[in-house]
């Protein structure tokens, strides 16, 4: 039987390898009143409700999810993460009130990074790899309290830009070197050895 490496490297999706936000921002503008101002962050639990059911009804729509763009920054990372050798698992999020959303995701998947392992979860915290790529913190900081020697790589954007840990990289297009120097230290790391970027 053939051991796998544990070098693993878990990607998210939306706002990570596919733009979300970009395509949710221009449906949102379509469908706002002529003097409405759309929120910076559509995402913000602190929207109001019309607002937030105005995004559920465009994301519920069949092909919304598997026809969302790629997104440079994610896929910048996942290229340095194969000239490593790392295996490539997605790992995303389904959400619970779009069910059609999980096919769609794994069709996208399929189109963009066909060669990848899928994991459509509820809880990443859950799921091993030495490395997670995501956009959101509670997410990260849920992956993190189990995994507490993993590294993390941020896609930078608007709402995480506060965000910090000593085990993230925020990763913005300008520091590549640093963030391959990263993946280089964990993957080359000795066993229970602490994470040190």
């Amino acid at each position: 039987m053939k051991v796998l490496s544990d070098n693993i490297a878990l990607f998210d999706m939306d706002g990570t390898l596919c733009d979300h936000d970009k395509a949710l921002k221009r449906d949102m503008e379509k469908l706002k009143s002529p003097k409405e101002v759309l929120p910076k962050n559509l995402m913000d639990d602190a929207n109001p409700k019309h607002l937030k059911e105005r995004a559920d009804m465009i994301r519920k729509q069949t092909g919304w999810w598997e026809n969302l763009e790629p997104f440079k920054l994610g896929f910048d990372i996942l290229k340095i993460t194969k000239e490593l050798n790392f295996q490539t698992y997605i790992l995303t999020k389904g959400p619970s009130s779009k069910p059609t959303a999980w096919a769609e995701k794994v069709k996208w998947i399929r189109k963009h990074v066909p060669s990848a392992k899928v994991t459509i979860t509820e809880d990443k915290s859950q799921v091993y790899g030495k490395i997670l790529v995501d956009d959101y913190p509670e997410y990260i900081i849920g992956w993190l309290k189990n995994r507490p020697r993993g590294l993390v790589i941020m896609p930078a954007h608007p709402y995480n830009k506060d965000f910090t840990h000593p085990n993230i990289i925020r990763y913005d297009g300008k520091n590549k070197k640093q963030v391959i120097e990263a993946i280089k230290k964990v993957k080359t790391r000795g066993s229970r050895k602490p994470l040190s970027i």
